[in-house]
């Protein structure tokens, strides 16, 4: 095997999955925030009643599996042939099997249950990574899921991402001279509409839009490492980018809510996302994990 991590370029990912920056300089210090992030506001000693501690986020983010072992690589996809969803999380041991959430994505809103809390295979060469895993009826799109409790999920859909032509994004956000796709690309979903423009030769801005109005400014970097790819942020097609987020999932709690949405942001041993949502009006991160996934 080779002993590089090959990031692909996928260039239909928002179709297909249709969420300040995780910076890579050791992954062992992003494996920090696999320990601190979807940690319970409530004890897990409580989680033997029928509803699951919560995290910082509403709800919690999970992401399709697969039970392929041969599918191409995509970004945050475990491959489980008895567990439809998966949580990357340490904070489940406690959950009893069986207890019932319901699962948001692609359209579809199905009751999913808690399996079991334990390491599952991720990445290669047989690695394995502590998740919460679930059963439901039918497989999710592949992509990121939002669980929530049957009280919280009435009214929340998912929301899908299409491609903004650039000459619909506002002025106030991108000027008339970038409106170029090698430097700039824009997503809608719902109200939300997300920026991205290339700075410099290793910085993007990440802009989010709620009904045309910037409620999320951010300065990204792409992140380097001894013997990687000293090449800039190329655009168009900056997915797979170490250390730039992509949008990849939105969500949306009622029609009066702003938008939840989930960018995937990759390293060069890692995978890892981060979630941006609407905390008392202000959009902020609400989210984010590290996950190692192969050996650089």
């Amino acid at each position: 095997m080779q002993k590089k991590l090959k990031l692909f370029v996928i260039c239909g990912l928002v179709g297909l999955m249709s969420g300040a920056s995780v910076l890579y300089k050791s992954f062992a210090k992003n494996q920090a925030l696999q320990a601190s992030a979807n940690q319970p506001q409530t004890s897990v000693a409580q989680a033997n009643s029928t509803i699951p501690p919560q995290s910082a986020m509403t709800g919690w983010l999970g992401f399709a599996t697969t039970a392929n072992k041969n599918v191409p690589f995509l970004p945050l996809l475990p491959v489980n042939a008895d567990a439809q969803v998966a949580l990357f999380s340490n904070a489940w041991d406690q959950v009893k099997p069986g207890t019932s959430l319901v699962g948001i994505a692609g359209g579809i809103k199905q009751q999913v249950k808690f399996r079991r809390s334990q390491e599952e295979l991720f990445g290669c060469d047989n690695n394995k990574t502590k998740m919460a895993t679930f059963t439901a009826a039918k497989r999710f799109a592949l992509g990121p899921i939002w669980l929530l409790p049957l009280n919280l999920a009435k009214e929340a859909k998912s929301l899908t991402f299409q491609a903004l032509n650039l000459s619909e994004v506002p002025t106030s956000v991108l000027p008339v001279n970038k409106r170029k796709p090698s430097v700039a690309r824009a997503w809608k979903a719902g109200g939300a509409t997300v920026v991205m423009q290339k700075q410099s030769k290793d910085q993007v801005r990440l802009s989010i839009l709620i009904n045309s109005r910037i409620a999320y400014n951010a300065v990204e970097k792409k992140s380097y490492m001894q013997g990687g790819d000293p090449e800039p942020v190329k655009f168009p097609k900056f997915d797979g980018t170490p250390g730039i987020p992509f949008p990849i999932g939105a969500f949306r709690a009622n029609a009066k809510s702003a938008p939840m949405i989930v960018f995937w942001q990759p390293s060069y041993e890692g995978q890892g996302y981060s979630v941006v949502a609407s905390v008392k009006g202000k959009m902020q991160k609400v989210d984010e994990n590290a996950i190692y996934f192969c050996a650089f």
